[in-house]
């Protein structure tokens, strides 16, 4: 009787206890025994396909539903990891070579974006086989990175993987030996390995080292399961101007952009007390207006085509209008986007704020999720021309 109820305590870890769902939480996963296919909150999309070695099958492929109140895991960063879905996979008839390692499949993560450092988590990955009374197999996983685009990336821990060593390229245990019982440190494998680099895909393979008891289990087995965030760039501005986030790619305002919120994962659009903005220099910034009309040129860096959309409070009412936006598209390797903006006849001048968004698309909206790029928030002074004219 192969044994089962790894798979039932699992399945409460992964999604953070008896009853978790989803909910209408922006994050969900489809899985099948040849892909997956996951959406993140930010809209960015990943598509991972399995490669099966030698005679593997898929014996099981389960989804693992996004968890909205699961309890934060120390396994994990950001602790709150299990708020968004994953999958499940059970891996069956690998070759099965006690006291030796045997490679079980590759798995390929495809992005919709290219995506920087995205983190992935890993959940008790790993195997056990046992006819109750007769013997068992203890199989230990190892996830080797072995590929990426543009370029591969590297490895780090970013939490957990208690047991397991990881190096650039490689999660692995740092001893295979016989135990007694099996949880997160020992044969399984439960941590967060941070993939360095803005790609657009990554692949790993999937290995099992068998420790055998007495005549062994019914037949192999090692449990993979996974899931997915993305690093965040978040708004600044007062509450009354809402809020806008981007999931970080190979685009952005300014020379560079760092991450906002990095220890926590949220299923809506976020704001940060301040931001390290570096689009628009000046204390606040100036931006002359002439016959209503004000114009910005924006620094960028554009690995992708890519549109920059600019709001300004020009009546100071605490809000971005429809009437307060600029677009520029930006081609891919530019470093500038003019902004022109027509602002409305109600326009005051004096010091108000003024919001940045590049994105893949043309951005309609100054709040809600965008699945590239980056926000940036700016204390501005309109200033009329010198020669008097609106």
């Amino acid at each position: 009787m192969v044994f089962r109820a790894v798979l039932a305590c699992l399945v409460t870890v992964l999604a953070g206890g008896p009853g978790a769902v989803a909910g209408d939480a922006p994050s969900s996963f489809t899985n099948s025994p040849a892909t997956a296919t996951g959406r993140t909150p930010s809209g960015v999309t990943v598509t991972v396909s399995k490669t099966m070695i030698g005679r593997t099958r898929v014996a099981s492929a389960e989804v693992l539903p996004a968890s909205t109140w699961a309890p934060a895991d120390e396994f994990l960063v950001p602790a709150d990891a299990k708020m968004t879905a994953g999958f499940l996979d059970l891996y069956e008839d690998f070759a099965d070579r006690p006291g030796r390692w045997s490679d079980v499949a590759t798995l390929t993560f495809t992005f919709s974006r290219p995506v920087r450092d995205p983190h992935l988590h890993v959940f008790g990955t790993g195997g056990l086989s046992r006819d109750p009374g007769v013997g068992r197999d203890d199989y230990w996983p190892a996830i080797d990175l072995v590929g990426g685009t543009p370029a591969k990336p590297v490895l780090s821990a970013a939490a957990g993987f208690p047991g397991y060593r990881v190096t650039a390229d490689s999660i692995e245990p740092e001893e295979v030996r016989p135990v007694e019982t099996t949880t997160c440190g020992v044969v399984y494998t439960c941590g967060t390995a941070k993939v360095n680099g803005t790609v657009t895909a990554f692949t790993i393979r999937l290995s099992a080292r068998d420790v055998r008891y007495g005549p062994g289990g019914p037949g192999p087995q090692l449990w993979a399961a996974f899931k997915l965030t993305l690093a965040e760039d978040d708004s600044d501005a007062p509450a009354s101007y809402g809020a806008a986030s981007h999931a970080i790619t190979d685009s952005f305002l300014g020379a560079s952009v760092t991450a906002d919120h990095p220890d926590a994962v949220s299923l809506v659009p976020r704001v940060v007390s301040a931001d390290e903005d570096d689009a628009v220099t000046g204390s606040p910034a100036e931006i002359t207006v002439r016959d209503r009309t004000g114009t910005l040129a924006v620094p960028v860096r554009a690995g992708s085509p890519s549109y920059v959309t600019g709001w300004i409070d020009a009546d100071h009412d605490g809000r971005f209008g429809t009437d307060e936006r600029a677009t520029a598209k930006v081609d891919k390797d530019a470093t500038t986007a003019e902004l022109r903006w027509s602002l409305p006849e109600t326009l005051r001048t004096g010091p108000t704020w003024m919001r940045l968004r590049l994105a893949a698309q043309a951005t309609a909206l100054p709040t809600g999720w965008a699945d590239s790029g980056e926000v940036e928030d700016h204390r501005i002074q309109l200033v009329r021309a010198a020669d008097g004219t609106r």
